[in-house]
């Protein structure tokens, strides 16, 4: 009976550990008003409770942060940390579908550490933009040292990318683009109507020849994948989206640079949108940089990006600063760089914002999270604190 009542007693006392409350602060969850003088209530890696009455349960750890702001982890979609340059474009070959970021996944890159420091928590990493079909990227958190436990999403998108790259060699123009891209979705098809065939036909005779690359792009035109597509040009928008009328396949816009001008028909596809500005890095016009609220305005949902190491992980939130400097609303351009990214990349059930059962993911601010003065104070990562500035700064 002594033995019990012991174990009992270390049972209890190990799952109050596991219980974290940060209280006092203002709250913006992502998914309604921002709640002042809020607490969150943290367990087993999962927000259990997020409110303004919510009750401390005895035992747990108290964070008080009174006068703070706290926004969800911040949500990269279109990033390139975690490998060598020489990694992320394999040319000569001008499509390859069947490359996956995940091989050349560097966790030792100190771009990890900086983006947890700024925030981001989670990004979608892949291959670059060298080739019209570059590879499948990773949907992965920023902190942690087991990939398998950071890994949110193995395939978390396929990587197109229009208009010319090379004038050296076929394709060397917009056209030539797309109509290499439409040859091999064609042929794609043909691939799976045979191994369909051979499937119907009771499996007789020899198999079909696999190809890893009509296999991958096979789950782009089943919509198991989605496509993630460089664009710059209207021109190219405009043709990317007809590749979608015609395939079928689900798309979203990166860069985006001139969807603003054909953001109608954009909208109508339900198409979604990661847009510029790239955070200090503008290089655009004006018009350019007006380009998001555009979008917004019109229905089509955006997402703000670094392209890093365009500019570095960590200041994805000043992205989404400029673009309410250039009109878009506070709490959409939060959205842009949480739950609509989360949504877009197909892992809202887990990460982008601060609801009861989500990713305990989410960033203590000293000031307004939008402000470039306002410092990351903590970030709290599947329920643990992975940066505490004060500490850091001990060190």
């Amino acid at each position: 009976m002594r033995r019990l009542l012991l174990g009992l007693c270390v049972a209890s006392v190990a799952s109050a550990q596991e219980v974290l409350v940060v209280r006092g602060a203002t709250v913006h969850t992502a998914a309604g008003d921002p709640l002042p003088n809020a607490t969150i209530v943290v367990r087993d890696g999962k927000i259990l409770a997020v409110g303004a009455n919510v009750a401390v349960p005895a035992g747990a750890r108290v964070i008080d942060a009174t006068g703070k702001v706290i926004i969800p982890g911040m949500i990269d979609e279109h990033s390139h940390i975690g490998a060598l340059p020489t990694d992320l474009n394999d040319r000569p070959m001008i499509i390859g579908p069947q490359h996956r970021f995940l091989d050349a996944l560097d966790l030792d890159d100190p771009a990890w550490k900086e983006a947890v420091q700024g925030g981001v928590t989670t990004v979608t990493t892949g291959p670059g933009s060298g080739e019209n079909v570059s590879g499948m990227a990773v949907i992965i958190k920023t902190f942690g040292a087991d990939r398998d436990k950071r890994i949110v999403k193995e395939k978390g998108g396929m990587k197109f990318a229009m208009g010319p790259k090379r004038q050296d060699a076929y394709p060397s123009t917009a056209m030539g683009v797309a109509a290499n891209l439409r040859q091999y979705l064609i042929r794609t098809q043909e691939y799976m109507a045979t191994w369909k065939r051979w499937e119907d036909g009771g499996r007789q005779g020899p198999a079909p020849a696999r190809d890893l690359g009509y296999e991958a792009m096979s789950e782009v035109l089943t919509k198991k994948v989605r496509v993630r597509t460089h664009v710059h040009s209207a021109t190219d928008v405009m043709t990317i989206l007809r590749l979608k009328d015609e395939f079928g396949f689900d798309l979203t816009l990166h860069h985006s640079t001139e969807a603003y001008k054909v953001a109608a028909e954009v909208a109508k596809r339900g198409v979604s949108a990661v847009v510029l500005p790239l955070g200090p890095r503008i290089g655009v016009t004006e018009e350019a940089m007006r380009g998001p609220y555009e979008l917004w305005k019109a229905g089509v949902k955006i997402a703000m990006h670094t392209d890093h190491p365009v500019i570095n992980q960590k200041w994805l939130r000043l992205c989404a600063a400029l673009a309410m400097r250039y009109g878009l609303p506070e709490a959409e351009a939060l959205k842009a760089i949480t739950i609509n990214v989360a949504e877009i990349s197909g892992v809202a059930d887990r990460v982008g914002s601060i609801v009861v059962g989500k990713d305990a993911d989410f960033v203590v601010m000293n000031g307004p999270w939008y402000e470039p003065k306002s410092r990351v104070e903590m970030v709290v990562g599947d329920g643990q604190v992975v940066y505490d500035r004060a500490t850091e700064e001990r060190r």
